[in-house]
């Protein structure tokens, strides 16, 4: 499949980043805009195999890279990264796209999507923007409740002591100093070991401490090769590389916000003025990858029953396991597509289990 690539762009007046991104209005005029929001490390092409099939049903399509990846601005100021910027931006393109709410100016509503470190984004939406959205989608990771601090060191002391690793331990490198050149230097390695065919080499070689550092800078390219899980073509790799080349320093700079917690001083106040939302108040799907090594299932879990008004028993949430890695969407597009489908035409209520798997 050829590289999907962003035939848009936007420069945000408040901050002139530019954005790049995948743009289609819906076919059918009846249909919402999906807004997918990628995770790390990667861009729009993550979403390869869901944007042409949901396009063929008459969606529409917002797909951008995020800031720090691909066609978008990759600032190196970190605070360029904290959600209640970001999501500032993202909002930006829907106004300059006329996706507003449900109803206004024509617009038939938006329903996000995300993944990875694109659910910290869409989590800020959530919080901020909740009016502006039918329904929510995480995948791999829940929704964070806005106003927490990330504490790396006792979530990876408590793993280790619980999995026998630390579930975060590679936060610490990529989110140190160096991170964005190592893995540039090593990036056909780090790419191996990011989208392995077996999902359990993260728990020895990508989340404890120092794992990925020392896998990625004395494992060849040839070692590691057999790694790559059979989803990812040579043609995915070459676009990877072309978008990335060698420095990723910018989409490092997620993770060195989130070990600081930057911005959850600010999500407090808010909280306390009733300027944000605390929970979702909207139906909401999370995915749970059952063989994910870094997002736990039972952390996604109880990430939702927590995050959203009400838990499993307000008829609002749905959780669906998958039998996949964390690359849900890539490893199985076939059952992640019929998921997201008939959450999108039922809502919860399409998923009766009210928390395991689905039978689809």
């Amino acid at each position: 499949m050829a590289p999907l690539l962003p035939n848009k762009t936007y420069n945000i007046p408040t901050t002139g980043h530019k954005y790049a991104y995948i743009s289609y209005p819906p076919s059918n005029p009846s249909k919402p805009t999906l807004l997918f929001l990628h995770g790390f490390p990667s861009t729009s092409h993550d979403w390869r195999f869901q944007i042409p099939h949901f396009r063929s049903l008459g969606y529409g399509i917002l797909a951008p890279d995020l800031l720090g990846y691909g066609g978008t601005d990759k600032p190196t100021d970190v605070n360029c990264y904290v959600g209640s910027e970001m999501s500032k931006e993202i909002i930006a393109i829907l106004d300059h796209e006329g996706l507003g709410p449900k109803g206004q100016g024509g617009s038939n509503g938006v329903i996000a999507i995300a993944h990875d470190w694109g659910t910290y984004l869409l989590s800020q939406l959530a919080s901020r923007y909740q009016y502006r959205f039918e329904k929510f989608v995480f995948m791999s990771v829940p929704y964070t409740i806005p106003g927490r601090q990330t504490d790396v060191d006792l979530v990876n002391r408590k793993t280790k002591e619980r999995l026998g690793y630390e579930i975060m331990g590679y936060f610490l490198f990529l989110a140190s100093a160096r991170a964005g050149k190592v893995l540039g230097e090593n990036w056909e390695s780090f790419f191996n070991l990011t989208y392995p065919a077996d999902p359990w080499i993260w728990k020895t070689s990508f989340a404890p401490i120092d794992a990925m550092e020392s896998f990625v800078t004395s494992t060849s390219p040839y070692a590691s090769s057999p790694l790559l899980a059979p989803y990812i073509t040579e043609e995915d790799k070459a676009h990877h590389h072309s978008v990335f080349s060698s420095d990723y320093s910018a989409p490092c700079a997620w993770y060195v916000r989130g070990i600081n917690s930057l911005g959850v001083v600010e999500e407090q106040a808010s909280l306390k003025k009733g300027m944000i939302q605390e929970k979702i108040e909207k139906e909401a799907l999370m995915i749970v990858t059952l063989k994910d090594a870094v997002c736990s299932p039972e952390r996604a879990r109880a990430g939702m029953k927590a995050g959203v008004e009400g838990g499993l028993a307000s008829g609002k949430l749905a959780i669906v396991e998958v039998d996949s890695g964390h690359w849900v969407m890539l490893e199985c597009p076939e059952e992640t597509n019929r998921i997201l489908e008939r959450f999108l035409e039922t809502g919860a209520k399409g998923f009766s289990n009210g928390g395991s798997r689905a039978s689809l």
